[in-house]
């Protein structure tokens, strides 16, 4: 058993010389000045997260980020490295459209344009022309742009408006690499079917029944977007901007989905090149209200570079015939991995068993801020079929190095989860705040955090929970969970868990299982504390400078407080302070403080450190509980 020594001071004589006041429930009210915020920035009720998760309606807002875009010498990204169009060599064919018509001038014949009333025909395939750019604009309540070829070619969209009632605004069946670009200044509007019927041409006797045809803007081969101009998309039939090949849009384009069907953007992927979808910046708005509708779906991996990313979805989960299991709205889904190094990102789900991000394989966050929300409960097919919100879920691991990750998941229902690994959670660096109904943070084989800031709050559960290993070598990490039987940091087996660095804090109903002894760091439990919200606690050494500084984010009776730090040393004795002064400290993040002077307050407690993890029995600090603090109210700082 592990030795303590700890000395509780009465409770009246804590209050000796300090100004308080008695509050309904029974506990002291300390007034703490402004030199110690308290709870930040955060709601002053506790419930809910700081930070701003609305997305507007789309208003006309445009990509700022257009120096960002330096054309490269890669003739397979930047068109700007190829030669289309007449001026260059190529072929160039412009496309007017007027209401029930359309006039189609060419540069060379050898490409070959029908016109059906405003349901234009570009043959490039007959002929195999190649450096063919099409230029189209003008406005068409009936009309459509269908493209055959064998090449890779350039669309210019030059402020273009069209409507089709047979099918896509844009079918394009080259199975060649398209670069659309968006003419600075212009705005450009896609909408199509809601039914789809015959169109006026196929070339080589196709029909309808053997041509892909599946969303507003379709394309057979790869896209890639630039141009500081905008598109509007409108997909009534099934998906708004879709592929069968890659999605790669570069920084300056603006693309609005304002509705779809099914996905906002869905990309098969090409795995020759090893790209689902590729955002190197821009912006994208996409609002899908449909069942089980994504913002962005791949079948590949999608990997966010920079850019903003406005993605709301709002229908529910249902059960997926095909696959025989259920499926649910995302704001990103792949079958692939999804790995975001920069931009600033907003996802939102409120429909049943709604995700934020759901990747089959690897979740990556490297840099950027991406802020994650979900308000559906759980989805039920049946008994054993169901879907559960998810902020950030991953099947495989999820590796986090840096950037700012905020999640919040309030949907009232088990498996309600913030971040979510089915293998490995590894984070070395970056700020990750969720809050959960269920388990903040969870992962199925290991959790290890050597580095950055880790803030997990459940409503419901625990805040952290590993059910496999925990091994913490850094970082600063707070866990906050419920009453018992939940924890504010939790590991299924003491033996896996193990604290060599760091700062960790814990609050729960319950410590389930302590460090192991082999960890290389000292760590404190306390058990039976009762704490008041924004209470602020200093845990000082032998020469009275603070080790620990704290704000409880919530109020809690008979829980377990955990705390590590580096400066917990074998025999060095430490007193429990409340109600004092943090002056002059240097640093701040969700309720915890580094450095400074504490002036003031009352003793609640004494310990000596003398094993790797000191237990402090049920009675909290003096047996009288935690005197409730006074700074402003509200969450932890950032919330």
């Amino acid at each position: 058993m592990v030795l303590l020594v700890m000395a509780a001071l009465p409770l009246a004589a804590a209050m000796v010389g300090l100004s308080c006041c008695t509050t309904d429930n029974g506990f002291e009210q300390w007034e703490i000045p402004g030199e110690l915020p308290g709870g930040g920035s955060g709601s002053d009720d506790g419930d809910a997260p700081g930070f701003d998760p609305t997305i507007t309606d789309w208003n006309s807002q445009k990509a700022d980020d257009a120096a960002l875009d330096v054309v490269g010498t890669n003739g397979d990204i930047y068109w700007e490295a190829n030669t289309f169009g007449g001026d260059n060599g190529g072929v160039t064919v412009n496309v007017v459209y007027s209401e029930s018509s359309a006039t189609v001038n060419t540069s060379d014949n050898s490409v070959i344009c029908y016109t059906d009333g405003a349901y234009v025909t570009v043959d490039m395939l007959t002929n195999s022309v190649k450096n063919v750019e099409i230029v189209v604009s003008g406005k068409s309540g009936d009309g459509q742009l269908k493209i055959y070829g064998e090449k890779k070619f350039k669309l210019t969209l030059s402020g273009v408006e069209l409507t089709s009632s047979k099918g896509p605004a844009i079918n394009d069946q080259c199975k060649k690499r398209a670069f659309v670009h968006l003419t600075e200044g212009t705005t450009n509007r896609l909408t199509d079917a809601a039914t789809y019927s015959e169109e006026p041409r196929y070339l080589n006797g196709g029909s309808s029944a053997s041509e892909d045809r599946k969303g507003c803007f379709f394309s057979e081969g790869n896209l890639i977007f630039s141009g500081t101009g905008v598109l509007a998309v409108e997909g009534n039939y099934k998906h708004g901007i879709v592929t069968d090949g890659y999605f790669y849009m570069r920084p300056g384009v603006t693309l609005a989905v304002t509705g779809a069907a099914k996905n906002a953007i869905h990309a098969k992927g090409d795995e020759d090149d090893g790209i689902g979808v590729y955002i190197a910046g821009g912006l994208v708005y996409a609002n899908v209200s449909s069942t089980a509708g994504k913002g962005i779906k791949t079948d590949l991996d999608a990997e966010i570079v920079g850019g903003k990313l406005l993605l709301n979805t709002s229908g529910n989960a249902t059960y997926d015939s095909d696959e025989k299991d259920t499926s649910s709205s995302a704001g990103i889904k792949t079958d692939g991995s999804v790995i975001i190094s920069g931009g600033t990102h907003t996802l939102k789900s409120t429909g049943t068993g709604g995700k934020g991000i759901n990747a089959d394989k690897e979740v990556r966050i490297l840099g950027g801020e991406t802020t994650v929300t979900t308000t559906g409960g759980k989805y039920y097919y049946s008994q054993s079929l169901t879907s559960s919100p998810k902020g950030v879920k991953a099947d495989g691991d999820i590796t986090i190095s840096g950037g700012k990750l905020n999640i919040s998941v309030t949907g009232v229902s088990d498996g309600s989860e913030g971040l979510e690994s089915k293998a490995t959670l590894t984070i070395s660096g970056g700020e990750v705040c969720s809050y959960a109904y269920d388990d903040a943070i969870n992962a199925a084989s290991a959790i290890n955090i050597s580095g950055g800031k880790v803030y997990a709050y459940a409503s419901n559960n625990d805040g952290i929970d590993s059910n496999g290993s925990l091994v913490i070598s850094g970082g600063l990490v707070i866990g906050v969970g419920t009453s018992a039987p939940e924890s504010g940091i939790d590991c299924d087996n003491s033996n896996s868990f193990r604290i060599d660095g760091g700062t960790v804090i814990g609050m729960g109903g319950t410590m389930q299982s302590n460090p192991s002894s082999s960890s290389a760091q000292r760590s404190v439990v306390y058990n039976g504390v009762s704490a008041t919200k924004n209470a602020n606690i200093c845990v000082l050494d032998s020469e009275g400078t603070p080790v620990l500084t704290f704000t409880f984010p919530r109020t809690m009776n008979g829980a377990s407080f955990f705390f590590s730090t580096p400066d917990i040393t074998l025999g060095a004795s430490y007193t429990v302070s409340s109600g004092g002064t943090l002056g002059g400290y240097t640093d701040s993040w969700n309720g915890w403080y580094g450095g400074g002077t504490w002036s003031g307050g009352s003793q609640v407690g004494t310990f000596t450190s003398s094993n790797v993890v000191t237990t402090v029995g049920s009675g909290g600090f003096g047996g009288g509980g935690i005197p409730g603090g006074g700074g402003p109210g509200g969450r932890p700082e950032g919330w």
